[in-house]
């Protein structure tokens, strides 16, 4: 029993890389917060980070069910989504809705203690260049990738992110250059699974060494 993410920017081909394996295997996918919840103008300015920790709490208790589950984009996003905003933000004229890093850091910091967050047991983060992006975006009229223009600027630092990840967890962070949704399975398949301690999920060491990382690292 594993728990996988696939992470990676928009339109890179995540979901659908996530139901071709569910497909091919016994998987089960556990869809994004915005696709779970709805949202609401009087919800808490934790709500979002809580129900990232509700969607790691559907993929622990999938994995009894099933051979392993995929996380369709990684519960700790606010960590490194929201460093990237505050140093994005002279673009950004609504960074006031982004939390601070150290206030995010707090709450994962407490939700790993108790383990109602963790970190899954592979990374997966598929990458391509910018124009392939454009174009899969505009090839997709099932979704209408709001903001993805600006979101396209997330995208190297947030490559930059994972790779220390990789540098603090190695066997935890692989990464795909996606030339196709089956060359995406096929390496995936063939780097599977990554690690069988689930202790490893808990590592409090592994958080506090990725938010000093962030703290005095800006993005570019």
């Amino acid at each position: 029993m594993t728990i996988i993410s696939l992470e990676g920017a928009s339109a890179v081909g995540k979901t659908t890389t996530a139901e071709v394996l569910c497909d091919e295997f016994d998987a089960y996918r556990v869809p994004e917060v915005n696709v779970l919840f709805d949202t609401s103008k009087e919800d808490s300015t934790t709500w979002y980070f809580e129900r990232q920790c509700d969607r790691w709490e559907i993929a622990i208790e999938r994995e009894q069910e099933h051979d392993f589950v995929i996380l369709d984009g990684d519960v700790l996003q606010p960590l490194w989504y929201n460093w990237i905003a505050h140093g994005l933000s002279h673009e950004r004229a609504d960074i006031e809705e982004f939390a601070p890093l150290d206030s995010i850091y707090r709450f994962y910091r407490k939700k790993l203690q108790d383990r109602a967050v963790g970190f899954p047991d592979g990374y997966f983060f598929l990458h391509t260049d910018t124009d392939s992006l454009r174009q899969r975006k505009n090839s997709d009229e099932t979704r209408t990738r709001r903001n993805f223009e600006s979101h396209l600027q997330f995208t190297t630092p947030q490559r930059h992110y994972f790779e220390q990840l990789q540098t603090q967890s190695p066997e935890r962070v692989r990464f795909v250059h996606t030339q196709s949704i089956e060359t995406n399975c096929s390496t995936i398949r063939a780097n599977f699974p990554i690690s069988d301690n689930r202790t490893d999920r808990y590592l409090l060491t592994v958080l506090d060494a990725m938010y000093d990382w962030a703290k005095r690292t800006t993005p570019t």
